[in-house]
C-alpha cells in the first residue's frame, strides 16, 4: 500500500484517526493537569511521592491520562504507517486550538488575547504548510 502524500489524498478514515487523536490528546492533556492539580513538583522526590499517592483521588485523573497518551502513541502510529508524516502532523495541529479551549471550560484557566493571536499565526502557518507541493528526493 503506497503512503498518502498530499492532504487532498487522504482518506476519511484516515482523516477521523487524525481527529480522534486530536481529542485524545486534548483529553489527555486535561486530566494530567487535573491529576497534578498544584502540588510542588520541584523537585523528582516529591514528583514520585505525588503519583503513588493514591488517598489523592486526583491523582487517579493524572493515571487515566497517562492511559490515554499510552493509546493515542499506538493510534499514531497507525496513522503513520498510512499517511507521511508532512501530512499527518499539519492536521493534528489543531489540538493546538483545542486545548487552550478546553483549558478555559474545564480548569477555568485565562487565555490572554496574545496568546490567541499566536494561535492564529500557528493555524495560519499550518495552513501554508500543508498546502505547500509535495516532492520526495530519492536517497
Amino acid at each position: 500500500m503506497e503512503k498518502i502524500t498530499k492532504i487532498k489524498q487522504l482518506p476519511l478514515k484516515i482523516f477521523l484517526l487524525i481527529v480522534i487523536s486530536d481529542l485524545l490528546d486534548t483529553n489527555a492533556q486535561l486530566l494530567i493537569k487535573k491529576g497534578l492539580g498544584l502540588t510542588d513538583l520541584s523537585s523528582i522526590t516529591s514528583f514520585f511521592q505525588h503519583l503513588i499517592n493514591f488517598a489523592n483521588p486526583d491523582i487517579f485523573l493524572f493515571w487515566i491520562g497517562l492511559m490515554i497518551y499510552l493509546f493515542n502513541f499506538f493510534l499514531w502510529m497507525n496513522i503513520l504507517s498510512k499517511t507521511d508524516l508532512s501530512v499527518a502532523l499539519p492536521l493534528a495541529s489543531f489540538s493546538y486550538i483545542l486545548i487552550p479551549i478546553a483549558a478555559i471550560l474545564f480548569l477555568h484557566e485565562f487565555v490572554p488575547p496574545t496568546r490567541w493571536l499566536g494561535l492564529v499565526f500557528i493555524v495560519l502557518g499550518i495552513y501554508f504548510v500543508s498546502q505547500s507541493k509535495y516532492s520526495r528526493v530519492s536517497p
